[in-house]
Order: structure tokens, then C-alpha cells, then sequence
């Protein structure tokens, strides 16, 4: 039988028949497919799939979930635990790094945990870390040392952070860290003292960036250092334009509106009335848009409350006031009450 020999980038199987196929290689002795080369070395996206379904997972392991602070309003939205019961769950929010300095972390705990109670998720612990903190990784180390299941998932959505910490943890250097959605291919492992560290492909999430535009433009739109919050003190029939992605008109009253994104996200302030106007000429007014938009309202109860823009960001609004939102079709949007303060 010949040896199955993998990309240690992605983890596809290597091959040399097809170049049009996951894994092509022109070598098979080469450590990289080229789609992990190009990407490496040219900032070059292709043929890298996104697998819907779930993997299989041993039962009696430890299953590490692994989500961004950009997915926080989809935490617990993937019942795992239901696919494989015998398991045990630690919930990590990674790149806790992104929101700003001075966010109650504590309160996000909280509010988190009460979350995961009232939809009867089953978890040992939920830990708020930044891959990139070589302290929190060492924290993380020991933490997962003291459990005694032989093999640990690490298993989230795409674009979350788990090959970060799977390279921080194992020293697997030639394992791609890219902000490039369904990278990992098949599941990447390594040793783990006596145990073995499982990085797993990322769970599909449909509506994100990575489903609406080219690599070479989603990727700047992903924040990748600390969102400093923008602060906009809006009047009744004003709006704002987020690149030529999204507009948000703001009716009913005054408010107040904290964007959380991409630090060189342009944002545009106008008014109701030339919105329509502004989507209509987007070619000569943005760099960035797309060709097909739709279009959501919400009411904004009294309190402060979060949208979510799919993994580009997120505004928290003051109400009662009425929103207009329109944004790239399919994007995936979100209404829920302020996640942090």
C-alpha cells in the first residue's frame, strides 16, 4: 500500500495527477500542495474547499471549540455535543485581542456562560484568550494537560483561530495561519505530551466574507489588531455608509452609534435621502462593493444593542430608534443585545 503523504499546510492529501483538484503538488516530496505554496508565498487564494459536514470525533475526547470574538453572536449555535454526547467540551473566544483594552472581560463571561445555560449547552469551562498571548498559550497548555482523554479536537468555525493555537501549542511551524477561510483541509496533528492534538477542518458558516468576495479583498476587511470603537452621535434620517458594503439609516430619533471594525474601513456619513442614490453610482463613489444587495429594518428596543456584520464587525446602537440596513445579499446579519461594554 502506498503512504498517504499530506500538505503540511492544509492537510490534503498530496498528488500529482490533477492540478485542477485539492492537493496537486508537483512533487510529492515537496511539504507544501500548491495551493498552500501560492497562498504562502504570493498572497494567492484557490481551490481550497469548505466542508460542510461534521468530522468524525472519537468519543470520550476532549472537544475544544473555538470561536472569535468576530462570531460571538453564533457561539453555541453548532450543537456538537449532540453529534457525539460521550464527549467533553471546553469553549475558548479566541482573539480576545481584538476588542478594545478597556472591555469588561468579566462581564462578557458572564453573560456568555448565562447564554450557554439557557440553551442547555454542556461545557467544562469557557476561556477568553488570545492566540497571539504567549502567556495565555502557556495557560492553555497546562490547562489541557490536566485532562487525561488521550485525543483533543480543536473545532470551530472557519477563520476562528485554531491552527494559531494548534501551531503555538505543538511547535507544528510549517502549519498555514492564513485569514483565509476553509484553509484546513484535513484534520493537521501533532503530539501533545501524551496526548494528540487534533486541528480540525472549520465549520462552514454561510453569509460570511469569504462567500461574497475574492480572498484578496475579504482578507482586509477581517480585523486582525484591536478594534478601536468609532463613536458617531447621529440626527433622525441620517446614515452611514461602511465602504460601499452596507448602509445604515438611522430614523426616529437621535443616537448614538459605536462601530467595532477594520481600522482602515472607510466610513461615509450621509443622509437618508441619497442612500439610493449612492448605491446606484457605487462604481464612482467606492472601492469596495458587490452587485447584489438586500435589505433589512429593525426596530431598536430601548438599551444598547449589537449588529453584526458577518465576520467584518460590529456596531452597538442606542434605541428605541428604527433601522434600515442594507448590505451584500446573503451576508449574514444579526440583531442581539450588546455582547461587552
Amino acid at each position: 500500500m502506498s503512504k498517504v503523504i499530506k500538505c503540511q499546510g492544509c492537510g490534503s492529501i498530496l498528488q500529482t495527477e490533477d492540478s485542477n483538484k485539492v492537493g496537486y503538488a508537483l512533487s510529492l516530496e515537496h511539504d507544501y500542495c500548491q495551493s498552500c505554496f501560492r497562498l504562502m508565498n504570493y498572497g494567492e487564494a484557490n481551490i481550497h474547499f469548505h466542508p460542510e459536514d461534521l468530522p468524525n470525533l472519537e468519543s470520550d475526547s476532549l472537544i475544544v471549540m473555538v470561536s472569535s470574538v468576530l462570531h460571538l453572536d453564533m457561539l453555541f449555535s453548532y450543537p456538537v455535543y449532540r453529534y457525539q454526547p460521550d464527549a467533553h467540551f471546553v469553549y475558548i473566544i479566541n482573539q480576545i485581542d481584538l476588542l478594545p483594552r478597556s472591555t469588561n472581560l468579566d462581564k462578557l463571561v458572564e453573560r456568555l456562560t448565562q447564554k450557554a445555560r439557557s440553551m442547555n449547552v454542556p461545557f467544562q469551562d469557557l476561556i477568553l484568550m488570545s492566540a497571539k498571548n504567549k502567556y495565555d498559550i502557556e495557560n492553555l497548555s497546562k490547562y489541557l494537560s490536566s485532562y487525561k482523554h488521550k485525543n483533543i479536537y480543536l473545532l470551530g468555525v472557519q477563520n476562528s483561530g485554531k491552527t494559531t493555537i494548534y501551531k503555538a501549542l505543538t511547535n507544528q511551524t510549517k502549519a498555514l495561519a492564513f485569514k483565509k477561510a476553509g484553509l484546513t483541509q484535513e484534520a493537521l496533528s501533532a503530539p501533545f505530551g501524551e496526548q494528540i492534538i487534533y486541528d480540525m477542518p472549520g465549520l462552514y458558516q454561510e453569509g460570511y466574507l469569504h462567500q461574497l468576495m475574492p480572498y484578496e479583498v475579504y482578507k482586509n476587511l477581517i480585523p486582525d489588531v484591536e478594534m478601536k470603537p468609532i463613536i458617531y452621535q447621529l440626527k433622525d434620517q441620517q446614515a452611514l455608509f461602511l465602504e460601499g458594503l452596507i448602509s445604515l439609516t438611522f430614523s426616529g430619533s437621535d443616537t448614538t452609534a459605536v462601530l467595532y471594525s477594520y481600522r482602515n474601513l472607510k466610513v461615509h456619513r450621509t443622509n437618508a435621502k441619497r442612500v439610493k442614490e449612492l448605491l446606484k453610482e457605487k462604481e464612482n463613489h467606492f472601492k469596495i462593493y458587490v452587485n447584489d444587495y438586500e435589505e433589512k429594518s429593525f426596530k431598536i428596543p430601548t438599551g444598547k444593542m449589537q449588529i453584526t456584520f458577518a465576520d467584518m464587525g460590529f456596531l452597538h446602537v442606542v434605541g428605541p430608534i428604527n433601522l434600515k440596513v442594507i448590505y451584500p445579499k446573503g451576508m449574514h446579519l444579526s440583531l442581539s443585545e450588546a455582547m461587552f461594554r
